[in-house]
């Protein structure tokens, strides 16, 4: 409670802690209220021993989305109706926490969470015993299956199966935190020497980095201008180029590098009860379908889910979640504190 709030609450004394003229006498009722007053002022103090100093009201949790290109003034409006959605899947109130760099990502974890939005790769390296798999994005069809990593290559520069290591200089990865782009990337020899390093960029400094997980474009119009001759993307974003006539098939081919994989995902605290996370996991497969929805700011919650090119979600289940952690658990680079 705000030092504000207990001085409308509190009853006050006239100056100078002198009581009034018209005080009554001891013997009548309202002798009592210098009592009540003290009462009430000690039982403030107690609460304010108690009472959350983050501005959060009690039992608040917290939505954490990891965005890099969001700004700030933005952030309610883009994820607000999805933190309204899930705030009545969970039964408490929720605040919208937007990061946009890694260390304030790790920071927040620290401090709590209840759900997490972030990069399929990004969650691989939460804590499974603090936060469960709940759903990951749904793209509109024909991308309404899980994207998998793929090389786009200039053929006059030759298919390479690692060009990330032989020709560096000449490769770009999509971006360091999602498995489309570093999925087929590993580094055995760190790896096998137990040293932690902190990120893909810092462990293959030669390479260009795009900075957005969710949309590979800006490192494909890199490419196509002649920045580089090969890149690590998302399936999905190479296929738009394609098909849309930025990069010619006679110029560029595709491999494929990694499986299926999640892509954007989002993590509920274990906290939740296992009913209260098939409840949040229901209420998101339905975000997006035809009158479906719990709340009022259905249109924040699209404007939430076009900026990431998602239509919705589909349930992630913990067993799918674990064959990927074996798919990629040995290189995965180890966060450095």
């Amino acid at each position: 409670m705000t030092d504000t709030e207990q001085e409308d609450t509190v009853p006050r004394n006239p100056p100078n802690g002198e009581p009034g003229a018209d005080q009554e006498s001891p013997g009548t009722p309202g002798a009592r209220v210098p009592t009540v007053a003290g009462a009430l002022v000690l039982l403030l103090a107690l609460a304010a021993l108690f009472w959350p100093s983050n501005g959060k009201q009690p039992g608040q949790g917290v939505l954490l989305v990891f965005d890099p290109l969001v700004a700030r003034a933005d952030s309610d409006q883009l994820y607000g109706g999805l933190a309204a959605e899930l705030a009545v899947a969970a039964g408490r109130p929720l605040e919208l926490v937007v990061t946009r760099h890694e260390a304030e990502f790790w920071t927040q974890i620290a401090e709590g969470a209840v759900f997490i939005l972030c990069p399929d790769g990004m969650a691989l390296a939460l804590e499974r015993t603090r936060f469960a798999p709940l759903v990951a994005g749904r793209r509109a069809m024909p991308r309404n299956l899980r994207p998998r990593g793929v090389l786009v290559y200039r053929k006059s520069a030759g298919m390479i199966s690692r060009p990330w290591e032989e020709r560096p200089n000449a490769t770009i990865l999509g971006d360091s935190l999602s498995l489309t782009a570093i999925g087929a990337v590993d580094i055995k020899d760190t790896a096998d020497s137990g040293e932690a390093f902190a990120s893909w960029a810092t462990a293959l400094p030669e390479c260009g980095w795009g900075i957005d997980p969710y949309d590979h474009s800006a490192v494909l119009h890199a490419v196509r201008l002649g920045c580089f001759d090969y890149a690590v993307v998302r399936q999905w974003d190479a296929d738009r180029f394609l098909a849309g006539g930025l990069l010619n098939p006679v110029e560029w081919g595709v491999e494929a590098l990694t499986g299926p994989v999640p892509d954007i995902v989002l993590f509920a605290s274990r906290d939740l009860s296992r009913t209260r996370r098939l409840e949040c996991g229901d209420i998101l497969t339905r975000l997006g379908r035809s009158g479906a929805g719990s709340s009022s700011r259905g249109s924040e919650t699209a404007a939430a889910l076009d900026r990431l090119h998602l239509t919705g979600f589909r349930l992630l289940l913990e067993p799918d979640l674990e064959l990927l952690r074996k798919g990629y658990p040995r290189y995965w680079p180890r966060r450095v504190d």
